[in-house]
């Protein structure tokens, strides 16, 4: 559903909102503090007053303990992705030696089957099942 705004002459009096009145109590000690405001002058805020100083030291330790969580979360992740690493260089390593045992065992069969001794070929599967002792 689409906001459709309605014109000015589509107002009447009872939904046009009243506008707020805001009325301040200043006792005359807080007066002259008020006094730039008055002239023009842009009054500074304090950097620290003795709540705001609590506050932002609050808030900066709260920085400085989300800062060391990150922190800490950073190394977690980089140990745990090191140890990825290593596993998978063990792994990698493991599975060429067993390549190379494998490529080793067919070439000895290979070696086996063409030698000049082709009897076993010739010899019924039977009670030794073709294997010499």
């Amino acid at each position: 559903m689409e906001w459709v705004r309605p014109f000015m002459s589509d107002y009447d009096e009872s939904t046009t909102p009243k506008p707020l009145i805001l009325r301040v109590e200043i006792s005359a000690e807080q007066a002259s503090a008020l006094t730039p405001l008055f002239e023009g002058a842009v009054a500074q805020p304090a950097l620290e007053t003795p709540t705001g100083g609590l506050e932002l030291s609050e808030r900066e330790q709260e920085l400085l303990r989300r800062e060391a969580e990150f922190e800490a979360d950073v190394q977690y992740r980089e140990d745990r992705i090191e140890r990825w690493r290593t596993e998978l260089e063990e792994l990698e390593q493991t599975l060429d030696r067993r390549e190379r045992d494998l490529v080793s065992y067919v070439d000895q069969l290979q070696g086996a089957m063409s030698s000049s001794d082709d009897a076993w070929w010739s010899r019924p599967a039977g009670g030794d099942g073709g294997v010499r002792p």
